[in-house]
């Protein structure tokens, strides 16, 4: 994982150096991974930054004409020759043409708020000698998650949490709301993780820390609120707008020289983005059981644009097996083991491409039903609203979680009455910081940030030890202008269908993968294909099953954890250190994995995936 990394010792008490290239060694996962650092013994100060030698490839840190200032960065800004232009016209000479470069100068210009100005995805970190000053910054999305602690005299911080962990005067005490939040919703939320001390920096921060008096302040540069309401766009205004900007930001991430790659599905977002790629040859990649519908869909698209397709089998789960420990050192328990979306097929993904154009997300951005959904966007009031959150944190964004029953039965004594309504409580307390946005949005500013933030982003997390990875449907100007819009325009697709019938009209003739209908704006061509679908179906099952039905899912977690998978989760549910611990009461673990190998329930998978990464989680990472 991309990032930069720093050790801030306020008290002079340790020699940085050695801490500094423990925690580069550390976080060096794959031959090709290159750590550069910079300490100063005397200010006890040490920072540094690690890539995968795709993006950042001049040499760093660059320090200013005086040596005052130290500037390390990763990720790229999409606005740098706007920038530079200004900054040249101020009189601001330049050495080259890089990224880093425009940070040094843009900070000697404007001071720290100098990160206002910036667009893209990116970190950085800039040290200011004579004011004793370190400064953090993330984009608005926090596309490069960092971490950071503050014990002791001492200020952390490191793309993974291992980083800081390599700080073996850091005191290990783990959150008990953290560990409810991830048994009940499967993910964390805010800026919490699995240790007391250790948090997330928000998304569009400006992080302070001053080493004379050993005290810090994050504030936000930007928030979902600057986003202007502009109900008076017309849904065709709106179609056409959107498609632009869309467009825009797909050609200006694939039209430079590094290789564009698609992952690609038999869904929309992903779709979409390659029927906007210009650019030839591009790659698309598909990874699933043979013929299931991703697999099946994807090839027909590839096909209709001309991509260069290559697709990785999954015929069984011995894929998990061989993948799981190299998933669970990058993302670090945050992301639980069925949740490994295309591993295993990085390899072949870093021979084929350098940038992955992801359609992360672009489904809530978009509109998805299940993030504009009524109960959400018309809550009769906050309460109502609070409540319709943790049902679907806990029921529909992934694997149905443990029930208020199971969570009582979960956990050994005391700790069962220490953390009954723990993930409730905090849930609630989370809730809160969004209640003030417009209610159409609020719980998709909600998603975007946790479970989209806190979970699904650990895909990006582990694709990026392989490959970079770059956000068409993050692209400022799009995001601000989709949630300036009513959420009724973008609602149920219905825009997103427009858009693509616009802009590419071949995709909106191929069946979209989540229930093989068209997705084209034209109702009556959808209506009468959908008719044609279900007809099919009603006939396979009452009549014969002559039409053909593929597998809706790419990967069948729940049959490989009854098969493949069984030993070996035995063996971490029922290894004695497990048992042992006092954290799961052994009554339940076995009732839940007995309930699982019946195959009397579906989705039982979602509360036993939890216990598992949570253990492998403390082995790795607690333990040692």
């Amino acid at each position: 994982m991309s990032g930069v990394f720093g050790i801030l010792d306020s008290k002079r008490q340790m020699r940085v150096e050695p801490l500094l290239t423990r925690m580069g060694a550390r976080m060096s996962h794959r031959e090709w991974y290159i750590v550069e650092t910079f300490w100063d013994e005397d200010a006890g100060v040490g920072l540094g930054r690690i890539g995968i030698g795709i993006f950042n490839r001049e040499r760093q840190p660059l320090f200013s004409e005086d040596q005052n200032l130290v500037v390390f960065l990763t990720g790229e800004f999409y606005n740098a020759a706007e920038l530079r232009g200004m900054l040249k016209a101020k009189g601001h000479h330049f050495q080259d043409e890089s990224d880093l470069e425009l940070v040094l100068r843009l900070y000697q210009d404007k001071g720290k708020q100098f990160v206002r100005d910036l667009n893209g995805a990116f970190v950085l970190v800039v040290w200011n000698r004579s004011s004793q000053e370190v400064i953090i910054a993330n984009d608005r999305f926090g596309l490069y998650p960092l971490f950071y602690a503050h014990h002791n005299g001492r200020f952390i911080f490191a793309p993974e949490m291992k980083g800081i962990l390599c700080d073996h005067t850091f005191p290990r005490r783990l959150d008990l709301t953290a560990l409810a939040q991830y048994m009940r919703f499967q993910h964390l939320l805010g800026e919490r993780t699995f240790f007391e001390g250790i948090e997330l920096l928000p998304n569009a921060s400006l992080l302070v820390y001053n080493l004379s008096t050993d005290t810090f302040r994050c504030e936000k540069y930007w928030d979902f609120a600057d986003i202007p309401y502009r109900p008076e766009v017309s849904f065709d205004e709106a179609v056409e707008e959107t498609g632009r900007l869309l467009r825009r930001a797909v050609q200006r991430l694939s039209g430079d020289a590094y290789r564009p790659g698609v992952y690609l599905s038999g869904g929309l977002d992903s779709r979409t983005i390659l029927g906007l790629i210009e650019r030839r040859p591009v790659v698309s990649l598909t990874y699933g059981v043979r013929n299931c519908r991703d697999v099946y869909y994807a090839r027909r698209i590839a096909r209709a644009v001309g991509s260069q397709h290559y697709w990785c089998d999954l015929p069984d789960g011995n894929w998990v097996r061989e993948w799981v420990d190299f998933h669970l050192e990058l993302t670090e328990g945050f992301h639980t083991w069925i949740h490994m979306h295309g591993i295993s097929t990085l390899p072949l993904a870093r021979q084929l491409m350098d940038v992955n154009l992801t359609g992360w997300d672009g489904g809530s951005v978009m509109g998805h039903p299940g993030s504009i959904e009524p109960l959400l966007v018309s809550a009769v009031d906050d309460l109502a609203f609070i409540a319709r959150i943790f049902y679907v944190l806990t029921h529909t964004y992934t694997w149905p979680s443990i029930t208020e029953g199971e969570e009582n039965m979960l956990y050994c004594e005391p700790l069962r009455r220490k953390i009954q309504g723990l993930a409730f409580d905090s849930l609630r307390d989370e809730v809160s910081r969004y209640l003030h946005y417009r209610p159409d949005v609020r719980s998709e500013f909600f998603s975007i940030r946790n479970h989209c933030g806190r979970m699904t982003q650990s895909l990006v997390v582990f694709t990026r030890s392989h490959i970079e990875v770059r956000f068409p449907y993050f692209d400022y100007d799009l995001f601000e202008f989709l949630y300036s819009l009513p959420a009724s325009l973008r609602a149920d697709r219905r825009l997103f269908r427009a858009v693509i019938q616009r802009e590419t009209p071949r995709l909106a003739y191929i069946p979209y993968a989540e229930d093989e209908f068209l997705p084209t704006a034209h109702s009556w061509i959808r209506n009468l294909h959908g008719l044609g679908v279900r007809l099919k179906r009603r006939f396979n099952r009452h009549i014969g099953a002559i039409f053909p039905e593929r597998k809706t899912l790419y990967a069948d977690y729940e049959d490989y954890l009854r098969h493949e998978l069984r030993e070996w989760a035995s063996g971490i549910l029922f290894d004695p250190h497990t048992l042992e611990r006092g954290i799961f009461a052994p009554e339940f673990v076995e009732s839940i994995f007995k309930r699982h190998q019946s195959g009397m329930e579906q989705w039982t998978i979602g509360k036993i995936a939890p216990i598992m990464t949570y253990e492998m989680m403390l082995r790795r990472f607690y333990d040692s």
